[in-house]
């Protein structure tokens, strides 16, 4: 059953009260878990998955985003590592033969893969990971790893996501064309993931504390849903 977190705000609101003065690190004490939690997340292009993980991140809880490899070009003010390792096609094409991959897919033209190891080492060192990934590599992820932790973030509407990607400027007319008709089929596929987020315009500090709500009460689980690699 999918919980849309932006229509169930009383129970995040309750949440974050009862657990005001615990932090995650407390929860993590009291599990006395083995590894950590795998979230994957998914956003049309333009929805802000960057900027909100971004602000997670800042927010105090201790995670890991995994790095993506790709084969597409590194833009202006892009780097190794910041936000993927760029490869090219022969080297993605070995890491795929050797089995180093969790997922690969080919999305917008250009390759992305999700480094296996990378995962594995986090996790088992009892940190949580979260994937970044689009609806066809959680697809992936949702057959090999069914206890992962499905979240799909998603703009207010499709006119909303549409004046995001003018306004960032890095896409032609025809990539945002494409880019638009993506989302939609996306969106449609909302339905088989754990839980909704809207990352609605200027209320980032919102979509944040949801999922921050999410990721404790995945924690607070009887039975928390490990995942096996």
């Amino acid at each position: 059953m999918q919980l849309n977190v932006d229509t169930h705000l009383s129970y995040g609101q309750q949440t974050e009260s009862t657990m005001s003065m615990q932090t995650f690190h407390d929860v993590e004490q009291q599990e006395s878990r083995k590894q950590g939690l795998l979230f994957v997340l998914s956003a049309p292009s333009g929805t802000g998955k960057d900027t909100v993980i971004a602000a997670l991140k800042a927010s105090g809880i201790d995670f890991h985003v995994v790095i993506s490899v790709t084969t597409r070009a590194a833009r202006p003010g892009e780097s190794e590592g910041n936000p993927y390792y760029f490869v090219n096609q022969q080297t993605f094409d070995q890491m795929v033969a050797q089995d180093a991959l969790l997922e690969h897919a080919l999305v917008h033209g250009n390759w992305y893969g999700q480094p296996l190891q990378q995962v594995k080492d986090h996790l088992q060192a009892g940190r949580d990971v979260i994937l970044k990934i689009d609806v066809q590599g959680a697809a992936t992820v949702r057959r090999k790893l069914p206890n992962a932790v499905f979240i799909f973030l998603m703009p207010d509407s499709i006119e909303e996501l549409e004046s995001r990607l003018l306004n960032r400027h890095t896409e032609t007319d025809a990539e945002r064309i494409r880019r638009l008709n993506d989302a939609r089929t996306e969106l449609a596929q909302r339905d088989h993931y754990d839980y909704t987020v809207i990352n609605r315009q200027g209320q980032i500090d919102e979509a944040v504390k949801q999922i921050r709500a999410i990721m404790l009460a995945e924690h607070c689980r009887t039975h928390p849903r490990y995942v096996t690699m």
